[in-house]
């Protein structure tokens, strides 16, 4: 479909237009960001007055700044200043100019008020010599703060900041300490010796009540929110370089389980799940929401830069998540990028430089007699001819004699490890920015710079990243506010490489070109390093621009259009003789590219009243329409004249495969929410959205997601309010329903393909209904075909119940979050088999339920809160027990029923010998490991012996006499989700600059299906012999068969020590509002018992980490000018 418009007489399409939305707010933004911060540098005021009046003063002011002025009081415009200032911020120079003169002033509406200065009402009369204190305190934003009381340690002497957030207070002595404190901000103390002018910067307090928090279409106080809702600072995150934000928010929210089971991806990409896993074909990744807009689902969001995220809520019950609708069922995590602050024009400087380097040994042969015995060993208990005797096998790879070996005859040894990894992946991250404004005008801009290595050598991932943001007040009714972000990356991939690789194969043959073993080897990692190519660039942007309208006082009206771009590629090449698909089709290559195109326009009106004093209600209500576009184009090449110009020389191959895609999807929705309040005490949510999307049927096309919330707050009753020790203390419930449309579009109309045949030796292509939709069976030798139209398919739905407290207490020192939640998914989008009599195998429908349950817990608390040492410590439990309900019947899923009853049905890919190892069964978790038990070793050699059932092999339940496997034997015999996951957060922060954290993260009752059980170089030795016979590990056999069984089935708990940190921030450095530098070790130490390198594996349970998770040690630098 192609809209067009006309454009000086021009049709011009839909994209045209979108490319234009994008440059017009791109330009906008950078316009009003310099206009922005031109008017945040006239902000400073340049002064050189000598004993001149202070109105000749004031008129020089007023011809920088703009302001008016005027006197209250006798004689005090015509009091003598001398002051000298070089681009002092405003509020600082006027503390100056009237220091020593008694004076105090004031500025409202544009006009600065000079009066004389108040005696504290408990400030003593000063000393023969004072020592007076003047400065500034602001907010983290740099906003002044107002009201916050400065007071001296250990005396009765205070005062209060004024509007400016300035102060002027007058100390007993040199030593003296001052503290600073306001309601909702951690207090700070800081020596005064030699000073005379000091600004302060509050932190907001930990679970401050009065917090605001981002909820779909608008915030909340956080004593007010009804629903589930879990927030994360973003400066928490940073300490690291990561490629994505997804991997650092692990252990960091109760309900968010992050799977980061590739930490060497210099890209980043993680699995992200918010209670439990709720569909078997749709999505189960939450929905990101970037400032109001949805950007997709979590998982490798890279668009977003990790150090421009001012912070994150996490939505996790359908109270909070059914705003979204049908993109809500998951989860929805909201970031809020970072903003201009005001009149605090500032520069910035983050750098961080990070070594990565793996957490354990890598596990290979160092041994190479050993290795050669090992395999010789293997070979004679299968009845196959030994190899290491000196001669050629019959693939002709020539193996030394283990004499040859021993007595050093064999004059090559090559340590593969060395050419496959780096000693040391260095990733350098740059983020470099300004930030500032005025009253009315506020600007952001942050460029970054991402450099990153993988172990793997020429494995990188390059990275620049832009993003603007602007804000103008043009009145007090209409604010807009525009944001553009921009990012450009390269990823060069380095794959497949065997570092196990026979170490008594070398590198180079004698005339210097890369060793084969025989004609079909391909495993040369240095040639495959070298040769290859495999390179995709990527390129995104976005651009939104919004409007906030005060229509009248209890209405405010949001408009706001987002646009987003993007394009990727894939560029690779397999030359001839060194890689397998090069040697077989003399050199294969190819390019491909994609393409998306993205438009959400939305508009909301809110209304807020409180009635009676006691009735606060508020109203939203909003629309909501998307439009998404995607063009993908991929051409293979095959059959090149040589490999100099790679796939560039496509039009030179003789073999050219070109494909290409196009998809659009519309998104329609209308939205609203009520709150009501009644004496701050009892609080009510409801929410409903109406979603109608172009991927259901026409049958199904829209659907309705309605949630209410309640919650009580008791410690505004009588007999609790009183009680010192309780702040807040709350309980809530709520329950809704959201939904789930995360499937691809055009699953409901009928599809045509295409397959190949041949007839007398010569290869035809036939087009027709139906594709291609899979493949199954043992190395996916069966083809699956779909494509038949299906007008009822409709959204996934997920209901959900929320019951929860929230409590904070001993003056917000200790806060406790409890959940218990219970969560439905009915309707799962899912393909039911068709009789072969219809020409399909599979159509898309809804069937089958999934259940989660599960308790969560936080708990924050600020353990040393006074004196130069500070503690915080936080916990986070997460407990979630899923299991499927319903997979439909026999005849549409085609479930299976085993010997025990148990009905299921294979879910995922095979293993081994076996079509699969993952399944769905009812009454049990998703993913469960089907398969044989495994008791123990066979030790007694039987009547009738085969290869199965001789001494030293695998003792199954089910195996039968002749060394077959029964079927019906085969169980559940693992789950490879966890019991509970937690977390422990410590900050230790001192006075003198220095802070100090750590987190631990644990997970326990995983089950991990560990290949490498069976692989592990060091384990082999402990095999069974006739010699050393044991229960635990079977002999070695090079022709054995093996099946998915409880012998690979390995408790995968662990605890890991997940960051460290030790930082240092400088106390007072010219020219500087902040200076720190930091050291912190990511994923140094992890404790636990499995086979694998690493026991974070997928959420399928499979061990598949080649080698050990990479422990990143960074050395950081942050500045502030």
């Amino acid at each position: 479909m192609t809209f067009t418009r006309c454009v000086r007489g021009y049709p011009r399409p839909f994209r045209y237009r979108l490319v234009l939305i994008m440059k017009l707010a791109i330009f906008l933004t950078v316009v009003f960001i310099f206009q922005a911060f031109a008017e945040g540098k006239a902000q400073k005021i340049t002064l050189n007055a000598r004993n001149t009046t202070l109105r000749d003063v004031m008129l020089e002011i007023q011809k920088q700044q703009g302001y008016s002025f005027l006197f209250r009081g006798d004689h005090i415009a015509d009091t003598r200043i001398d002051a000298r200032l070089e681009q002092v911020e405003f509020a600082e120079a006027m503390q100056k100019i009237l220091r020593g003169h008694g004076l105090d002033w004031s500025i409202d509406d544009g006009i600065i008020t000079i009066m004389a200065g108040q005696t504290e009402k408990h400030q003593p009369p000063s000393p023969v010599q004072d020592h007076t204190v003047t400065g500034i305190v602001t907010d983290e934003s740099g906003t002044p703060l107002e009201g916050v009381t400065v007071s001296v340690v250990g005396q009765n002497i205070r005062t209060k900041t004024g509007r400016q957030g300035d102060y002027r207070i007058t100390l007993p002595d040199e030593d003296a300490r001052l503290a600073f404190s306001s309601v909702g901000f951690e207090t700070q103390e800081q020596p005064t010796r030699w000073l005379t002018n000091l600004n302060i910067t509050l932190k907001t307090a930990i679970d401050d009540l009065n917090e605001v928090v981002v909820v779909g279409y608008g915030s909340v106080r956080k004593s007010d929110i009804t629903g589930s809702v879990a927030s994360v600072k973003g400066e928490k995150i940073t300490n690291t370089s990561s490629g994505s934000f997804e991997a650092l928010l692990q252990g960091r929210v109760a309900g968010l389980h992050v799977i980061n089971s590739n930490s060497d991806n210099p890209q980043g990409g993680s699995t992200v799940r918010v209670r439990g896993i709720s569909s078997i074909n749709g999505s189960n990744a939450p929905l990101v929401v970037v400032d109001g807009i949805p950007f997709g689902d979590a998982g490798g969001l890279n668009l977003i830069n990790p150090n421009t995220i001012l912070s994150m809520e996490v939505l996790k019950d359908a109270s909070a998540t059914a705003i979204y609708g049908s993109r809500g069922a998951n989860g929805v995590i909201m970031i809020t990028t970072k903003r201009g602050d005001k009149h605090v024009p500032s520069v910035w400087l983050d750098q961080k430089t990070s070594f990565g380097a793996f957490s354990e040994k890598l596990d290979y042969w160092r041994d190479p007699l050993l290795m050669a015995e090992l395999a010789d060993e293997a070979n004679e208990n299968a009845g196959i001819d030994p190899i290491y005797i000196g001669k050629k096998d019959a693939n002709g790879t020539y193996y030394p004699s283990r004499a040859d070996i021993a007595s050093g005859a064999w004059p090559y040894y090559t340590e593969w490890a060395d050419y496959v990894f780096r000693p040391t992946a260095i990733t350098s991250e740059t983020n470099l920015g300004v930030q500032g404004g005025g009253d009315k005008s506020q600007y952001y801009l942050g460029l970054g710079y991402y450099d990153g290595e993988g172990m793997q050598r020429k494995d990188d991932y390059k990275k620049v990243t832009l993003d603007l943001s602007y804000q103008h007040e043009l009145s007090e009714y209409l604010t807009i506010i525009s944001k553009a972000g921009f990012i450009d990356g390269d990823r060069n991939r380095n794959y497949g490489m065997n570092y196990q690789r026979n170490p008594l194969f070398p590198v180079f043959n004698g005339d210097g070109t890369y060793f084969k073993a025989n004609a079909l080897d391909y495993g040369n990692a240095l040639a495959m390093t070298n040769e290859r190519k495999d390179v995709s660039p990527n390129t995104d942007g976005y651009a939104t621009l919004q409007f906030n309208v005060k229509l009248a006082n209890p209405l405010e009206l949001v408009l706001r259009g987002n646009a987003r771009a993007g394009t990727a590629g894939h560029n690779f090449y397999n030359p001839r003789v060194y890689t397998q698909g090069g040697d077989l089709y003399d050199g294969e290559g190819g390019i491909s590219s994609s393409s998306y195109k993205n438009v959400t326009l939305d508009g909301y009106l809110t209304y807020t009243n409180t009635f009676a004093e006691r009735h606060a209600f508020t109203a939203m209500g909003g629309v909501t329409y998307e439009n998404g576009t995607n063009k993908t184009l991929n051409t293979i090449g095959r059959g090149f004249a040589n490999d100099n110009l790679m796939e560039e020389n496509m039009s030179g191959a003789t073999e050219r495969f070109i494909t290409n895609g196009f998809s659009e999807t519309v998104l329609a929705s209308g939205f609203t929410r009520f709150n009501y309040a009644f004496a701050d005490k009892y609080l009510f949510t409801f929410t409903a959205r109406a979603d109608g999307s172009s991927k259901f049927g026409d049958n199904n096309k829209w659907g309705f997601f309605p949630s209410g919330a309640a919650s009580w707050r008791l410690s505004e009753e009588a007999f609790l309010k009183d009680v010192e020790a309780i702040d807040d203390l709350k309980i809530r419930a709520s329950y809704g329903i959201s939904g789930n449309q995360g499937i691809a579009p055009y699953q409901t109309i009928s599809k045509y393909g295409q397959d190949y045949y041949y007839l007398n030796g010569e290869e035809f292509i036939i087009y027709g209904l139906g594709q291609q939709i899979g493949r199954e069976g043992i190395g996916d030798r069966y083809v699956q075909w779909g494509g038949m139209a299906t007008k009822d398919l409709r959204w996934e739905k997920t209901s959900q119940f929320d019951l929860g407290l929230d409590a904070s207490l001993f003056h917000n020192r200790l806060s406790i979050t409890l959940d218990y939640y219970y969560k439905k998914t009915s309707d799962l989008l899912r393909q039911q088999f068709l009789n072969p009599s219809t020409g399909f195998d599979r159509v898309w429908t809804n069937d089958g339920e999934i259940e989660n349950r599960g308790f969560e817990l936080a708990v924050d608390g600020r353990i040393l809160t006074s004196g130069k040492l500070k503690f915080d410590a936080g916990l986070v439990f997460s407990l979630n027990r899923n299991k499927v309900l319903n997979i439909g019947s026999q005849e549409k899923s085609g479930y299976v029923v085993d010997k025990n009853g148990l009905r299921y049905e294979p879910y995922g890919s095979g293993i081994f010998s076996d079509a699969y190892l993952n399944v769905l069964a009812i009454g049990q978790p998703v993913n469960a490991f089907y398969g044989y038990e495994v008791d123990g070793i066979i030790q007694e050699m039987p009547d009738n012996p085969v290869k199965m059932t001789r001494p030293g092999e695998f003792n199954y339940v089910g195996l039968r006499e002749d060394g077959t496997l029964d079927p019906d034997m085969r169980r559940i015999i693992g789950d490879p989700n966890p019991d509970f996951t937690s977390s422990l957060n410590l900050q230790l922060r001192h006075d003198a600059g220095i802070d100090f954290s750590l987190m631990l993260y644990a997970m326990y009752g995983n089950d991990v299906f560990s290949t490498r059980k069976l692989d592990r170089i060091s384990l082999q030795k402990d095999r069974w012999t006739g010699e050393n016979p044991n229960n635990v590990r079977p002999k070695l056999r090079a022709d054995r068969q093996y099946f998915a069984s409880s012998w690979f089935v390995e408790d995968g708990s662990f605890l890991r020590i997940q960051h460290v940190t030790l930082g240092y921030t400088f106390q007072r450095i010219p020219f500087l509002q902040q200076a720190r530098i930091f050291l912190n070790a990511t994923n140094p130490i992890v404790f636990s018992n499995v086979s694998e390198y690493d026991p974070e594996v997928g959420e399928n349970g499979r061990g598949s980490a080649p080698y050990p998770r990479v422990a990143i040690y960074t050395a950081g630098l942050q500045l502030k000018f």
